[in-house]
């Protein structure tokens, strides 16, 4: 089976041009000098506080995962570990030598069936097959030397658009092992939402007939949506139904049913491309870069709440505001001199946006989770500060939670 040549499009074009980045190449380097060692440590914790897995101790994953790697040509050295988690989780990590780290939790092995648990390992797999662990995320894009963060903010938002695009890729490995596309998204569905199969089986027909929609035909991807429509694309997690479209219109791809020893397929591999792709540019953050009075009025709103977020608790911290600077630029993302002026303009920016698509709105609350959460935690005061600014948008507040969750593992 040719697994690598079903990795999307988009993460494949986004990696060759990050790879070539200058700044990506430099803190490449800082990361590899810094992280010197830390494979090792990585890798004693787990042997500390988790389980190695062997055949005769797990005898039904360790069949799946040679099944896996043998359909994806995977055949570098593996290490399973089983931690003790009452959420479904699963990772794939590598340090600087030595063999790539696999850990799954617990209820993940006790809940899944064979097959998803085949869709799980292989998309971590897929993480492997396609280098993704080549660029550690996030600290790739938010290393810094004694000059500030070695990638430019343009490339800081190009490589978290990467991030998303692999996961893409990762999940066409996943199908390729489970075989089969309504498996392979009842898994996922699970894994995003934490709900056992009784409660997710409804909600995922109803989530197909969505799909079903959009990849009936490629022209579809080009129609524009709705405000409703739009906030599908932030439930249960931003961008769960994103995948779950793509994973569902890979599936009835020529390319997989090629790959899979069965013939027909209603879309060619280009247009399974174009459908994922529009889809993926709903989570770009393009009015941080784009020109003319809404993006303005985006920029200084998103400045505007930040502040407000980032003082709600002991201040503005440096990670906060290197947060900030990442997002708008170092000549927009100063230190305020009259913060309740700040706070007074605030409600003034967000009046104004009320016209906005929700898709914006949206977004610039997602962006806001980025600031509150650059020092590691959220506090309550500036989690109840994002929820009156997204209250005040019309706003969805779950789509704070959500985001903050997607954000701490944003290549898992």
């Amino acid at each position: 089976m040719d697994a690598r040549g079903v990795q999307a499009r988009r993460d494949r074009v986004l990696r060759e041009e990050l790879t070539a980045d200058r700044g990506v190449k430099k803190a490449l380097e800082k990361f590899e000098h810094r992280a010197s060692g830390w494979g090792f440590r990585h890798r004693r914790s787990l042997l500390a506080e988790a389980i190695r897995l062997n055949k005769r101790m797990a005898p039904a994953v360790s069949e799946a995962l040679a099944d896996c790697r043998e359909r994806l040509g995977v055949d570098v050295p593996i290490e399973v570990y089983l931690e003790p988690k009452p959420v479904y989780s699963a990772f794939m990590s590598k340090g600087r030598t030595g063999p790539l780290i696999l850990g799954l939790s617990s209820r993940l092995l006790e809940e899944f069936s064979p097959a998803e648990l085949r869709f799980v390992l292989g998309h971590e797999l897929g993480h492997a097959l396609f280098d993704h662990l080549g660029i550690p995320m996030p600290i790739t894009a938010t290393i810094e030397d004694i000059g500030g963060t070695l990638v430019s903010r343009a490339v800081q938002l190009r490589l978290f658009v990467w991030c998303r695009a692999a996961e893409v890729s990762a999940d066409r490995a996943g199908l390729l092992c489970a075989g089969d596309a309504e498996t392979a998204a009842t898994a996922f569905f699970k894994m995003s939402s934490g709900l056992s199969r009784p409660v997710i089986k409804t909600d995922l027909e109803s989530f197909a007939s969505q799909v079903e929609s959009m990849a009936s035909a490629p022209s579809a991807s080009h129609e524009v949506r709705d405000d409703d429509d739009t906030l599908d694309c932030f439930s249960t997690h931003p961008y769960t139904p994103v995948r779950v479209r793509a994973l569902l219109a890979f599936g009835k791809s020529q390319a997989f049913r090629e790959r899979i020893g069965a013939g027909g397929g209603d879309l060619s591999l280009d247009d399974v491309e174009q459908i994922v792709e529009r889809d993926l540019s709903l989570m770009e953050p393009s009015y941080l870069e784009d020109k003319g009075d809404d993006a303005d009025k985006m920029r200084r709103a998103l400045y505007c709440a930040g502040v407000s977020v980032a003082a709600a608790h002991d201040g503005i911290s440096e990670t906060e505001l290197s947060a900030l600077r990442a997002l708008l630029g170092p000549k927009q993302a100063k230190v305020p001199e009259d913060l309740a002026a700040v706070r007074a303009e605030l409600d003034k920016v967000l009046a104004e946006m009320a016209g906005f698509s929700l898709a914006r709105r949206a977004q610039l609350v997602q962006h806001l989770t980025v600031i509150a959460g650059a020092d590691g935690h959220v506090a309550d005061e500036e989690y109840d500060e994002m929820a009156r600014i997204a209250e005040a948008l019309q706003v969805p507040a779950q789509i704070i939670d959500q985001t903050l969750a997607g954000s701490a593992a944003p290549m898992d």
